[in-house]
């Protein structure tokens, strides 16, 4: 779901789905679509007892209504019922050493079947979770007709971690040393969230010389920022790595989640060709980032008086 102010905003980029959970968010999609010339399917979110969710992602319709809500959501301008949602339909499971569907995916079918009964004869079921090729099977065989790619695209599920999967990790923050201070190594951070649903345990990293490859890294235990702190930077210890100097290029492999970072995202196309190029760099946002070029100083130096040049990311 979005915020009433970004609904003019979403309908404009066309979404295949809108996922909504209540009948006043159900509203403001379609009548935005219908502003702009156009009709919104829409994902109905709902829960049932004994559904498992993360704390803070509560919500959504009784799954026992599903069918009121269906004809209600088609009755909209400007809006069709497409299907039922719910997050998140399976989990890593560490005594199974495995992804097994939490009960939410059997709401989920249950709805779907309900939905077919009182004469749907399509119903999408979304079903986002942890995800693998390795799962699709489970998913296809439940009726699932849309996934997440979510870590399953980077290789970096708390599955990937114990088992190797088709899909290898794919993702890497990239800093650089800062300064040097009392046998450590200070990184710069911006990107240094670590998903705790690997654990928080310890991290380590390469930090690769100037002028240098990876033959010539030095391998060495890090000390993140707390996860309560703002991540300034990340303290390595160099105490046996004498040749480490500021600048020097910085490589984790951790878990991360592009979105509640400052850093900027980089999509690397050619890796396993060995002719890497850089496609896109990408604010945390997705949008292009707001550079130096972008920006009209107004009023001299050190007024703090900037304006964005470019519509739309002032």
């Amino acid at each position: 779901m979005l915020c009433r102010s970004a609904a003019a905003a979403a309908a404009a980029l066309a979404p295949a789905n809108g996922t909504v959970f209540n009948d006043a968010k159900a509203a403001e999609a379609p009548a935005a679509s219908a502003a702009a010339g156009r009709q919104q399917a829409l994902l109905a979110r709902i829960a049932a007892p004994g559904d498992r969710f993360y704390r803070g992602h509560e919500g959504g319709w009784p799954a026992e209504e599903v069918v009121a809500v269906a004809h209600r959501l088609d009755a909209l301008d400007g809006a069709r019922f497409a299907g039922v949602t719910s997050f998140p339909t399976q989990l890593f499971d560490p005594a199974a050493g495995r992804v097994v569907p939490t009960p939410n995916l059997g709401a989920l079918r249950s709805a779907a079947a309900a939905l077919r009964a009182a004469g749907w004869s399509h119903v999408e079921i979304n079903a986002p979770g942890t995800t693998s090729a390795a799962i699709l099977p489970t998913l296809a065989e439940a009726g699932v007709t849309q996934v997440e790619p979510g870590h399953g695209l980077t290789g970096t599920t708390p599955w990937h971690a114990v088992t190797d999967l088709v899909e290898e990790p794919a993702v890497l923050y990239v800093s650089e040393v800062s300064h040097l201070w009392d046998g450590r190594a200070y990184v710069f951070g911006g990107g240094l969230y670590v998903d705790p649903v690997l654990g928080l345990g310890g991290t380590r990293a390469l930090i690769v010389p100037r002028g240098g490859g990876l033959d010539d890294a030095y391998l060495v235990d890090v000390e993140m920022p707390a996860p309560e702190a703002i991540d300034y930077y990340a303290m390595a210890d160099v105490t046996a790595a004498p040749g480490v100097a500021p600048g020097d290029t910085v490589l984790f492999g951790f878990r991360p989640q592009a979105f509640v970072t400052r850093a900027l995202t980089a999509g690397v196309t050619g890796v396993r060709s060995g002719a890497p190029a850089v496609a896109g760099v990408y604010a945390a946002d997705g949008s292009a980032p707001i550079g130096l070029d972008d920006i009209d100083a107004v009023g001299g130096p050190g007024t703090g008086n900037h304006t964005a040049r470019s519509a739309g990311r002032a």
